[in-house]
This record gives structure tokens, sequence and C-alpha cells, in this order.
């Protein structure tokens, strides 16, 4: 089986640098065509699933990508963002006033943040693989099948599949629309593929 795991298109708070988290904002004109470029040089030539995060923006780049493939997107809660709580709608500049150690734990300990009224990255990210192992589990072995998520909740599976501590989720980038492709092979992965935008050049 292959996974195609893609971050969604850019969008407003994105060029701004807000934290959005679970706040559902949409995709700007920048995002959508991202999202058409890639379904244009889509890296799968055939793709039985379609599977996207509920929140608009994630959404909207599935629903572009499905369209290609004449397939229904199927939407999970398991593959939001990471919820930021008390952060979301704020920038780091902002934050960097109020809680500079938090924001320094953001980027370099991850795994000890707590941010009020949010989940940690842990929490995110065995909800994000409780997902994933459904979508497998649904599908015959050769399946091919795209998945569009968010920025952090993508390198909290990246970590997860690849073993690498929350710790160093910093280190996987992922820009916007940028794929990754796992294979899964009864239950082991091989990652052939991070962060490409090839698509856009």
């Amino acid at each position: 089986m292959k996974i195609m795991l893609v971050r969604h298109g850019k969008t407003a708070w994105n060029g701004t640098g807000k934290i959005q988290g679970h706040s559902d904002t949409a995709l700007d004109e920048i995002g959508i065509e991202q999202a058409k470029l890639l379904a244009a040089h889509c890296p799968f030539e055939k793709v039985d699933a379609v599977y996207s995060s509920d929140l608009i923006r994630a959404k909207t780049t599935a629903e572009i990508l499905a369209e290609k493939f004449n397939l229904p997107v199927q939407t999970m809660l398991e593959l939001r963002e990471v919820n930021f709580g008390d952060w979301e709608g704020r920038t780091f500049s902002e934050l960097e006033k109020s809680e500079p150690e938090n924001v320094e734990k953001f980027f370099r300990k991850p795994d000890e943040l707590k941010i009020s009224n949010a989940e940690t990255f842990f929490e995110a990210q065995e909800r994000a693989m409780t997902g994933l192992k459904k979508i497998i589990a649904a599908h015959q072995p050769d399946a091919q099948i795209i998945v569009v998520a968010h920025g952090a909740i993508t390198r909290a599976i990246l970590c997860s599949v690849l073993e690498i501590p929350i710790r160093k989720m910093w280190a996987l980038s992922q820009f916007n629309t940028a794929v990754n492709i796992l294979r899964c092979d009864d239950g082991y992965f091989t990652v052939e593929l991070i962060n490409s935008t090839a698509h856009l050049q």
C-alpha cells in the first residue's frame, strides 16, 4: 500500500504567521492554485480513496485532488491539526512577549510543551496514527491512498513511522501542499518521499 500524505495549501493565516490549529481557516488564492498544480502533477496515476481532515483548508485541498480521480473525500476528525488551544489566532511574535519560555519549548522541546486548553503533541500523534491505521485496515494491501492533513500533524505522523522522537519534529520541513509518500507492508512503513513541492516548480 502507498499513502500520499499531503499538507493543505496556503491560507491567509499562513501568510500572516497566525497559529491555526483547529481554527477553520480557508485556502487563499495561492493555496487553491497550489492544490490545482498538485492535482495536475500528482505522483499517483491511480488512486483508490481520498481522506482528509474535516477542516476546510485540508478538505478543499483534498476535493481538488479527488476531482481528478472522480472520487469523494472522506473526512476524519483524527486527521485534524494539533489543537493549539489559547494560542490559536495569535502569532509567535505576540507570544514571545507573553510566553517566551513556551515559545522556545515549542521549537526546541515540543515534547515538554503544555499550552492552556490545548492537546499535547503526543496526544495529537496518537490520534493521527489511530486514524491512519483505520485507513490502512479499510483497504486492500495494494491500494494507493491520498491523505490530506496539516503541517504539525503530518510531522507527528512522520515522526511515528520513522521512529523519530517528537522533540525532533521541526527538523522535518512541511511546506504548503508538500507531498510525502509512505509505503506500508504488513504494518511496516517505508518513507519514499518527504516534503516534495516539485509540482510547484
